[in-house]
């Protein structure tokens, strides 16, 4: 089950996934690990992803085409103003899976509300293993030898994988030249 705080996922959340090796007494950075994971996480995806959350998209310029939503899971589309004039809410068309718009101008503000009410558990369990490695914990640990006995895991260095991106697929949005 995910959470919705700043972070995809709690500190009690990598106390049980640990099963206690990982706390805030052991590993002091344990939160900024999560908040670092987390933001990894959302610059790939292009995206807050989640908590639903209130946002504005603003363009300006010479350009006419349609408006493009940087975000996925779009609850509603709250207040719309092209070149200066207030837009009827029901002369809008959105696509609430792809961000896609009708809307159309130069100077576009948007306010829209957008985000899963929960995170998704893969990225829940990615912010962990990520956090984890950037601690150097054995749970995080790409490679552990003791004499002949070696052991290789598949996360490194707290980099996102290409395993990694290919989870995270389902939650990116391509952006637009």
């Amino acid at each position: 089950m995910g959470t919705t705080t700043d972070t995809f996922a709690t500190v009690e959340q990598m106390l049980e996934r640990s099963q206690g090796e990982i706390s805030p007494d052991t590993h002091p950075y344990l939160t900024r690990e999560l908040r670092t994971a987390t933001e990894r996480i959302r610059n790939l995806c292009g995206w807050h992803v989640a908590p639903v959350k209130a946002l504005t998209y603003r363009h300006g310029g010479p350009s006419r085409r349609s408006v493009w939503l940087p975000a996925m899971e779009i609850q509603s589309i709250d207040e719309v103003t092209v070149d200066g004039e207030t837009v009827a809410l029901s002369d809008v068309e959105f696509d609430p899976d792809t961000g896609w718009t009708n809307i159309r101008g130069c100077s576009v503000t948007v306010k829209y509300t957008a985000g899963f009410s929960e995170v998704p558990s893969p990225l829940e369990t990615l912010t962990l293993e990520l956090a984890a490695v950037g601690l150097g914990t054995s749970l995080g640990f790409s490679r552990q030898q003791a004499g002949a006995v070696s052991v290789t895991y598949d996360r490194t260095g707290g980099a996102l994988t290409a395993e990694s991106e290919a989870e995270l697929a389902p939650y990116r949005v391509e952006r637009l030249p």
